[in-house]
């Protein structure tokens, strides 16, 4: 994997955590292992949402250990520009922030705002952590199986619970829709442009979303985007 674009987020992720003088732990698809039979046998084939729990119960694992904090971030989050992310947050626990862009019906760039797991952080004794992890069971075991929808106990859940609470937000690590990356390919056009308005600090990394680019390599994309540190990198042109 070490060889691959995802195999680029890694590594900048574990030279982030190096140069912040963090423990980094990698956690391959035995991670998955880590939740109840029931809830994998339930959720079959359906591995993403898998995934929102057994990083939750990894955190646990380590907070319940000799670790203060912990920090969960995707496999395929790519931290250009590392030196701008730093964990700073007053609650027990943070989570990212994305701006997503699309094109609605007549082309027109439009945005959603969502809150993500992409990158989550927790401190020690965080109530937010246990009752995450007793509703994501809850829910999953009471939905119809036909019926689970993908982000359902995830970015769903998590951003529900945003809009009631008000969790404290890491805004430098968003995620890059497919129209975005599809213009940092070629040339940053509208979707960059909305991106860089909305995003109220300077990106630090984003969430390059390998469920949505099927074989896509985004290798050269993603050495670009370290090697400028910027959206600008991305492209042939450069938006400001």
């Amino acid at each position: 994997m070490r060889d691959t674009w995802v195999g680029r987020c890694l590594g900048s992720v574990e030279r982030w955590a190096e140069s912040r003088g963090f423990d980094y732990r990698f956690f391959g698809d035995e991670a998955l292992g880590r939740t109840p039979d029931w809830y994998r046998e339930k959720l079959g084939t359906r591995t993403p949402i898998v995934a929102d729990l057994a990083r939750l119960l990894l955190i646990q694992e380590a907070l319940a250990g000799d670790y203060e904090r912990a920090c969960w971030l995707d496999a395929d989050v790519l931290l250009f520009a590392p030196d701008r992310l730093a964990l700073s947050f007053d609650q027990s626990c943070a989570f990212g922030r994305e701006y997503w862009m699309e094109a609605d019906g007549r082309g027109q760039i439009k945005v959603r705002r969502n809150v993500h797991n992409a990158i989550c952080a927790f401190k020690a004794g965080c109530p937010v952590l246990p009752f995450l992890i007793h509703a994501t069971q809850r829910i999953i075991r009471r939905a119809d199986p036909e019926r689970i929808a993908p982000q359902m106990v995830g970015p769903k859940l998590i951003g529900a619970l945003h809009n009631i609470v008000g969790f404290d937000l890491i805004e430098g690590v968003g995620a890059f829709s497919p129209a975005v990356i599809d213009e940092l390919e070629q040339v940053p056009g509208e979707a960059v442009a909305a991106l860089l308005r909305e995003t109220p600090v300077p990106l630090a990394g984003a969430n390059l979303c390998a469920s949505l680019q099927s074989s896509r390599d985004l290798g050269d994309l993603c050495a670009r985007l370290v090697s400028s540190g910027d959206l600008a990198g991305g492209g042939g042109a450069a938006i400001t």
